[in-house]
Formats: C-alpha cells, sequence, structure tokens
C-alpha cells in the first residue's frame, strides 16, 4: 500500500531537501519503488535527483483548463522520469521547475486539491512518495498537505529554525480543518544537529519542551559529507567509509518514517 509523506518547514535552509532525496535513496536500496514530487520552484531536489526532463513539470501538470477549471485527472504520470544514474534504481521523480511558482497565484476554485486530483491512479505502484514541500506556507504547500497521508517536519536547531516550525505547525492544522481531515502529523526531526556546540544544544533542547513526543528521538548530525553529495547531486551512501554514519541515521529514519523493518 502506497504511502505519501509530505516534508516541510516555513524556513530555508534546514537540509529538508538533502533529508528527503537521502531518504528515498535509503528506501530504494531496500527495493522500494520511490516517487519523489518536488513542489518547490527553485527546484533543488528535481535538480539534485537529475530526471532526464520531457516536455511536462509540475508547472504544466498544475495548470488548469481554461473551460473546466480543472487539471487533468492522473495527469501526472505525464511528467515523471528515472531519477539520474547517481541514484539508485527505484526512485522516480516528479520534478519542478521555475515556472512552478506561477502556480502559487491561483485563485480558482479547488486549487488546493489539484496535485491531489492530477495524482489520481499514478501513485499506486510506489510504495512510497516524498512531497518536498517549498518553504513558505503557500499554495504549493497546501497543494502537497492535502496530497499527503502523513506531514514531517525538519528543522535545524536554530531560532529561526523554531519559528519556521511554529508556522508550518499552522499550515497543517489549517489543512486539516479545512481540506484534508485525514491528514496525520508525523513527527519533527532534528537536523543538522551539533550537540557540543552550545547554541543548537539550547535550540533543541527548546523545540524538545515545546513540542514533546512529536520531536523524534532520533537526531541528524551536521556532516560535510552531506554537503559533498548534494553539490555532486549524489546520495552520501556513494561516499563509502566517509559517508556511513549519516548514511546509517538516514536509512534509519526512512524506516521510521514509512514504517518499513530496519
Amino acid at each position: 500500500m502506497t504511502k505519501t509523506v509530505a516534508i516541510g518547514n516555513q524556513k530555508g535552509g534546514v537540509g529538508k531537501t538533502t533529508t528527503t532525496v537521502n531518504i528515498a535513496a535509503a528506501l530504494a536500496a531496500r527495493g522500494l519503488r520511490v516517487l519523489v514530487g518536488d513542489l518547490d520552484p527553485q527546484c533543488n531536489t528535481t535538480s539534485t535527483l537529475a530526471p532526464e526532463l520531457g516536455p511536462y513539470t509540475l508547472a504544466e501538470v498544475l495548470d488548469v483548463d481554461p473551460s473546466t477549471r480543472e487539471v487533468v485527472p492522473g495527469s501526472a504520470a505525464a511528467a515523471i522520469a528515472p531519477a539520474g544514474e547517481n541514484w539508485p534504481t527505484g526512485i522516480d521523480v516528479l520534478p519542478a521547475s521555475p515556472v512552478l511558482s506561477v502556480r502559487e497565484q491561483d485563485t480558482w476554485d479547488g486549487r488546493e486539491y489539484r496535485l491531489r486530483r492530477a495524482c489520481e491512479g499514478v501513485l499506486e505502484p510506489y510504495d512510497a512518495v516524498l512531497w518536498d514541500l517549498p518553504p513558505n506556507i503557500g499554495q504549493l504547500t497546501v497543494n502537497g498537505l492535502t496530497a499527503a497521508d502523513e506531514a514531517w517536519i525538519v528543522t535545524d536547531p536554530t531560532r529561526y529554525g523554531l519559528d519556521g516550525v511554529a508556522l508550518i505547525m499552522g499550515a497543517i492544522e489549517r489543512v486539516q480543518r479545512y481540506h484534508h481531515p485525514d491528514l496525520t502529523l508525523g513527527q519533527i526531526v532534528i537536523n543538522m544537529h551539533e550537540p557540543d556546540r552550545q547554541e543548537p544544544k539550547f535550540r533543541a533542547a527548546e523545540i524538545r519542551e515545546r513540542y514533546g513526543d512529536l520531536v523524534l528521538d532520533q537526531t541528524l548530525a551536521r556532516a560535510e559529507v552531506l554537503r559533498k553529495a548534494s553539490g555532486a547531486a549524489a546520495p552520501v551512501t556513494a561516499y563509502g567509509a566517509e559517508g556511513r554514519v549519516p548514511a546509517a541515521a538516514l536509512d534509519q529514519l526512512a524506516c521510521t518514517m514509512f514504517e518499513v523493518a530496519a
């Protein structure tokens, strides 16, 4: 059965995209079929997973027919492409383009459900679907949340990260109230943690104090090899012994998020 998870934070720069693509790699390495949808017009997930782009991206998929004011059900299938050669077999990408930013301005009725409708009949072949949300709480974030089974939050242990968590939590609650009452809240992942430094240690404790059991016990440590992997558009597993510790942590997170036996 397909499980669909939206990963977000209102603040950018928290390592959300790096976490998302490496979760996808960990799941694919375990034999799962994974779809990663890039809802951010910055296209970082798309450029990192490096699919061979065709004529369609999410910008075209989420556009509407002027006569019906509807997207075409199932149209997302036309934009899906396999991830590039650096990535494990089994990862497909629903890519973004900079034009996707235009979709934030849509005002027609039903705009919150366009992604969900465009994916009708498309997601069933996948074991896991990941929506990488943009770092804001606009229509693309609402679409990703409305098309998900579960929402997870990734944050860095900073004051601004904590503010971003509060904002995305508010967005999740509004989507649950008005658009998707079956959306469940997963957990908050503290990323890029440096427990030996005072400020990250203080902010991590603050996040745990404020959100309690919603915060995942596991944290993801800051690691230079993750920056290398992102720059090379490759999974951290490609870095062998240097990437072993963060790769194991991301595999553990992937198994927790998608309830896969470790």
